[in-house]
């Protein structure tokens, strides 16, 4: 019977691990880098293969438990998170002549707005579907948490003794911010712009930063985790949903293996404030800091 249950186990981490896989950026990187470029038909491939897991789960009874999770999984990929933001509805949306001509139309900021407003769809899609299961915002992370709650030692924090997040939690948001800022100086140089420029480019910089870490944060990680930590673990969920964030800053900023290192660190760390906070807090404010820089910087150059 133990053994059962171990395969069992196993076969949920196992399946667990080819949905995130399919629906990440991982074929895309392989494709883009040792070859001329992913083919048209490949994104296909993706979905014939979670809608084979999600059948999977309808069939064999130990797989019910990923049910939720491969339904977001599919749900996020058809909007276009999972093909490199050229497959999906968002980027169908976003490359038609309508769009095209109307987000022409605009004034350059208000353009960049608008197009993060569509980003969030995936955001509403998953809270909307998770909400219709059963689930409440408490499960789903968001809420503020228990912000005061220890960390538990890990190694590669170098903790050897639990602090309170309020403590680890500042200090990583500001050496991640200030990480930021060292980078995109070096990369972009100092920006020429009026105070003029500022004053308009500031504050859109602040909202967009906002609904970009809270769609990044909830699409990538509090829900995914939210449906996986109890079915599989907490060191497993959150590895899975490590390697799903860094994969998709492969082309972000810093882009290549160092974005992925990175961006993984990062998600490992914010997907532990989650589960050790059972709150949104800390994970949203650390990731949210740093896109205020880079939104800035990208404003200005725009």
């Amino acid at each position: 019977m133990v053994e059962e249950s171990e395969s069992q186990r196993l076969t949920l981490v196992t399946t667990a691990w080819a949905a995130i896989l399919l629906t990440s950026n991982l074929a895309v990187i392989l494709w883009r880098e040792l070859a001329s470029g992913e083919p048209v038909w490949w994104p296909w491939v993706h979905v014939i293969g979670l809608f084979a897991i999600f059948s999977s789960t309808l069939l064999v009874a130990h797989l019910k438990p990923l049910r939720q999770l491969v339904v977001i999984l599919n749900v996020i990929f058809l909007l276009g998170y999972g093909g490199g933001w050229n497959f999906g509805l968002i980027p169908f949306i976003r490359n038609s002549s309508f769009w095209i001509d109307w987000t022409g139309s605009l004034p350059v900021l208000i353009a960049e707005l608008v197009t993060h407003l569509l980003r969030l769809t995936p955001a509403f899609v998953v809270l909307a579907i998770l909400l219709l299961m059963g689930l409440r915002r408490a499960d789903l992370f968001l809420i503020m948490g228990d912000i005061d709650a220890p960390v538990e030692p890990s190694r590669l924090l170098g903790m050897k003794q639990p602090e309170p997040w309020t403590k680890t939690g500042t200090i990583f948001a500001v050496v991640f911010t200030v990480f930021t800022l060292v980078f995109l100086l070096g990369s972009w140089g100092i920006p020429s712009a009026s105070v003029l420029d500022l004053v308009t480019v500031v504050p859109l910089a602040v909202l967009i930063a906002a609904m970009n870490a809270f769609n990044e944060e909830f699409t990538l990680r509090a829900a995914p985790l939210s449906v996986l930590w109890e079915k599989i673990g907490k060191q497993q969920s959150l590895l899975v949903t490590t390697v799903y964030f860094g994969l998709g800053h492969f082309y972000g900023v810093p882009n290549g293996v160092l974005g992925v290192l990175l961006s993984g660190f990062l998600g490992w760390f914010l997907g532990k404030s989650m589960l050790e906070t059972r709150g949104f807090f800390w994970a949203w404010l650390v990731h949210f800091l740093p896109d205020v820089l880079i939104f800035t910087f990208f404003l200005l150059a725009a």
